[in-house]
């Protein structure tokens, strides 16, 4: 079972200051693809993003559920990596809810060529609910989760069977 892991203040701070994140994903040929996202919003601990295009992105979340969202700052060399799992919304009420949220915080010139092409349609929603959040940020330390889903399974996916005793992670 795949809970909801609550993401930390200072990452839900640093994806909307960058105003970007990076989504990694692979194929069911194992083959990954990384694609940036600059229209978004996090929604009760939950990132959703519009997917414009039916491209590789897309496909590979069909394959492939698990991805890696990353949000970084150059400027102090820090950022985040959250792993999780993607789902496409189909409630189409909510997917317009949501794109009306995301379309709403972009620049004038982002707009612009957001709804150019979109047109009349209502976007496709992606839904991404992180299970494990790591800091990217160049220390030794950087293999070690922040937080953590209290799914034993999810501990397993990161090494360990007692995720709080073998870490010293907060577990969510």
């Amino acid at each position: 079972m795949i809970w909801l892991v609550k993401i930390p203040k200072q990452v839900k701070e640093m994806i909307l200051g960058q105003q970007m994140i990076v989504v990694a994903s692979v194929d069911k040929n194992g083959i990954s693809n990384i694609s940036p996202r600059t229209t978004f919003t996090i929604l009760d601990d939950v990132i959703y993003w519009i997917e414009l295009f039916r491209h590789k992105s897309l496909k590979n979340f069909q394959d492939n559920d698990w991805v890696s969202v990353a949000t970084f700052d150059k400027e102090n060399l820090e950022g985040f990596q959250l792993k999780g799992k993607v789902i496409m919304l189909d409630d189409e009420k909510k997917r317009k809810n949501i794109s009306l949220r995301i379309i709403d915080k972009p620049t004038r010139l982002h707009k612009e060529r957001i709804l150019k092409q979109l047109g009349t349609k209502i976007p496709n929603i992606a839904s991404f609910k992180p299970v494990i959040v790591y800091s990217s940020s160049p220390v030794e330390a950087a293999d070690i989760p922040l937080v953590i889903d209290s799914d034993p399974d999810i501990a397993m996916l990161v090494g360990g069977s007692d995720a709080k005793s073998n870490f010293g992670f907060e577990i969510s």
